[in-house]
């Protein structure tokens, strides 16, 4: 059918109101779940250091002849060892008028900008966690940078091929990882890496941190399995994922991390040794005005420090991640 002549439709309607909500939706993972569990302490310096010991190998014949005269045993210095403060950063700004002008889902238009650069902040440091950052000195024209865990743990390690990661004894760890010949993620891998803390530490791991696509591979794993759900309702509930690993040396929890997607890492952590040392917190500095606008800079200052290696494990060189 044909509109009538001459009748007055929407759009030509002047006075139209818009249909916008007053929300603003954002559905970036925010979660930091190494940061948020490792421990808080303050760098006094851009350089954090701390130091590592350990006992001599159990001798099974320590036996001393009965009047026999003593000599001095060779001891070893301690393992100092440190990391590299790094400046994460950003910069906003908006004009007066962005500020004073009505908005939907906001009212300051940069304060709200500052509260969204917090959040990305946040994850800028959580992905230098999970990375495999060499730590680099700060100089006059160089940015300094925080290692990350892919160079911090290299005691109780699983390598593909030649894959390798330096021995880190002194100072801060600037070696490079050797390539590797990369593989699918196998219980048996876990397993070794796992005894290997067991061996080498006192410490039990509770969190094994990896990326999604891994996660997906551990929880086709078989093995003694316990897969019972209360729902608190009649229906059932279909369980094909896996949460929780009880293997010979200890239960850890097991973590997808969105920011380890198509990492080639998992990270068996002790989080009761991993700190994160802030030589200066969340800090926002107003920038000089230059003109009609409000700029502002937010800063945090900080590096990880995993105090032991030998109460973590990594297993690296994965593949399909």
């Amino acid at each position: 059918m044909t509109v009538p002549t001459n009748l007055y439709q929407k759009d030509s309607l002047k006075g139209n109101r818009e249909d916008l909500i007053d929300k603003i939706f954002q559905t970036s993972p925010t979660e930091t779940p190494i940061v948020s569990a490792a421990g808080r302490v303050t760098a006094t310096g851009t350089f954090h250091e701390w130091q590592r010991d350990s006992l001599s190998a159990a001798n099974a014949d320590n036996a001393m002849i009965d009047g026999d005269d003593t000599a001095l045993q060779a001891q070893v210095a301690t393992e100092r060892v440190g990391n590299h403060c790094q400046i994460f950063s950003k910069v906003v700004g908006t004009s007066r008028r962005a500020n004073l002008i009505k908005k939907a889902g906001r009212g300051s238009e940069q304060a709200y900008l500052k509260a969204k650069a917090m959040l990305e902040l946040k994850r800028d440091i959580e992905k230098m966690v999970v990375s495999n950052n060499l730590a680099v000195a700060s100089t006059t024209s160089v940015a300094g940078k925080s290692g990350g865990l892919g160079v911090q743990l290299y005691l109780n390690t699983s390598h593909g091929g030649s894959g390798a990661t330096a021995s880190w004894t002194t100072g801060a760890p600037t070696a490079a990882l050797t390539a590797g010949t990369n593989r699918a993620m196998t219980v048996a891998f876990l397993n070794t890496v796992q005894q290997s803390v067991f061996t080498n530490s006192s410490a039990h791991p509770d969190m094994l941190v990896m990326g999604p696509a891994h996660k997906a591979v551990f929880s086709t794993f078989t093995g003694i399995a316990q897969n019972r759900l209360d729902t608190g309702k009649k229906q059932g509930a279909v369980v094909t994922g896996a949460d929780v690993f009880i293997g010979d040396f200890g239960t850890v929890q097991i973590v997808p991390h969105y920011l380890m997607s198509g990492a080639t890492d998992a990270y068996l952590l002790n989080m009761d040794y991993i700190d994160m040392a802030y030589l200066d917190g969340v800090k926002t500095s107003d920038l000089a005005k230059t003109g009609d606008s409000e700029k502002q800079l937010i800063t945090i200052d900080c590096c990880l420090a995993v105090r032991s290696s030998a109460a973590q494990g990594k297993i690296a060189n994965l593949s399909g991640g």
